[in-house]
């Protein structure tokens, strides 16, 4: 039996699929929660069950911090416990492995080198000439960057970070143009600018695709309708969760874009599209292509996520598969076949828009729950919902009920 070491930022849904197969499973991860399934050995840089407050993620994590928990694993190389495979999700990549770290790259299963997909610049350089992408520039001051804004007025912009994920740290600027320099004179109080691209602002809907890919073919998955909490009326751009499949009822869920479309035909596109971007960055296992369709119905690549999306859960579900089963098969050299979608499957990430206090959160479709008694911050992910069914409404009446019951039993 081969020893398999799971890293991320939550690894709750691969320790789920990991049990499932016949590995010995160690996880090191930042969350551990209530739902979480203790595999063999397990490690986590948060401990609610020794704390108040949660903090705040962004100020606690580091991939640094998951290889410093790793140790006890990977370097007590006794024959019993050594690390056959590492399999890594959101949070850390194979490029962290550095110093001492970096020997262990060989068996990481996925993408050893991520950065032109990675660096959203790089990226945008990169496809420019045979893709469609959005206008995307890289100012290295204030001043280049209001140069920039003054020669494409009929444009709207958004500063967004060079490297990252989930929508977090997107500021829309206005369009009125007196006023777009002093936004970013007010935005660029708090931020560092040469960490930051400025891209040309696309009304639309946002879907995505997940791919599967060996280094000798490729193969799409499932396309999902993806939700940020833009789409549920809030200001931020933050990722918010998913439906799949994407057809023309999952399609308009959560706002009300009148698009026209032959959902086969965009099906299609995106396939097609996505699986083209695969093989040309060289990359395998699951992965994900994040795009925005534009109200004239164009599709604009926004970027590719080189490791588990957010829907692993629901491809799962949708598609009745084992997703990490299916990942290392295809690292290695190996693509499964892919069934036709069985149902909906919908996730739905609740945020914290105020500290609260944690009641008992043990609820149906309710996951990654924190443990009773703790603070949840303003503005922290507080739990992930996720309901299947047949039919998609209601898959959506099952979440909506979860997500009431969470705000009975939180103060």
């Amino acid at each position: 039996m081969d020893n398999l070491l799971l890293m991320g930022i939550d690894t709750r849904p691969m320790v789920n699929s990991a049990l499932k197969l016949d590995y010995k499973i160690f996880s090191i991860s930042y969350f551990k929660t209530v739902d979480f399934k203790v595999p063999y050995r397990e490690k986590h840089v948060l401990d609610q069950e020794s704390v108040i407050s949660c903090g705040r993620f962004e100020e606690n994590y580091s991939p640094k911090k998951i290889l410093e928990l790793s140790k006890d694993f990977l370097f007590q190389n006794y024959d019993e416990n050594e690390i056959d495979k590492i399999v890594l999700t959101t949070g850390i990549n194979a490029k962290n492995f550095s110093g001492e770290f970096k020997k262990f790259r060989k068996i990481v299963r996925g993408n050893k080198n991520t950065e032109c997909v990675d660096n959203k610049f790089k990226f945008y350089n990169k496809l420019k000439n045979k893709f469609d992408v959005p206008l995307t520039f890289q100012p290295s001051d204030v001043g280049e960057l209001n140069e920039i804004l003054q020669q494409y007025t009929n444009n709207q912009f958004i500063l967004k970070p060079l490297q990252g994920s989930g929508g977090l740290g997107i500021f829309l600027l206005n369009n009125e143009s007196c006023n777009e320099l002093k936004q970013v004179n007010e935005i660029y109080e708090n931020i560092s600018l040469e960490n930051y691209i400025l891209q040309e602002y696309i009304e639309g809907t946002n879907v995505s695709s997940s791919v599967l890919s060996s280094q000798n073919d490729r193969k799409n998955l499932i396309n999902s309708r993806l939700i940020t909490e833009h789409d549920l009326g809030n200001e931020s751009y933050e990722y918010s969760g998913n439906i799949l499949p994407l057809d023309e009822n999952s399609f308009r869920m959560f706002n009300d874009n009148q698009t026209e479309i032959n959902a086969d035909e965009l099906n299609d596109e995106m396939k097609d599209t996505s699986e083209d971007l695969i093989k040309q960055f060289n990359l395998i296992g699951s992965n994900g292509v994040d795009y925005i369709l534009d109200k004239d119905g164009k599709l604009k690549i926004i970027e590719i996520n080189p490791r588990f999306q957010g829907t692993y859960e629901l491809v799962e579900n949708s598609l009745d598969i084992n997703l990490l089963d299916a990942h290392i098969k295809a690292c290695e050299g190996e693509i499964i076949d892919i069934p036709n979608p069985s149902q909906y499957s919908i996730k739905k990430i609740i945020y914290a828009r105020k500290q609260v206090n944690i009641g008992n959160l043990n609820i149906p479709n309710v996951y990654d729950i924190p443990y009773e008694g703790v603070k949840i911050e303003k503005d922290q992910p507080l739990v992930t919902i996720i309901s299947s069914n047949e039919n998609l409404k209601t898959a959506i009446d099952d979440a909506k009920i979860a997500e009431d019951e969470v705000y009975k039993n939180i103060d």
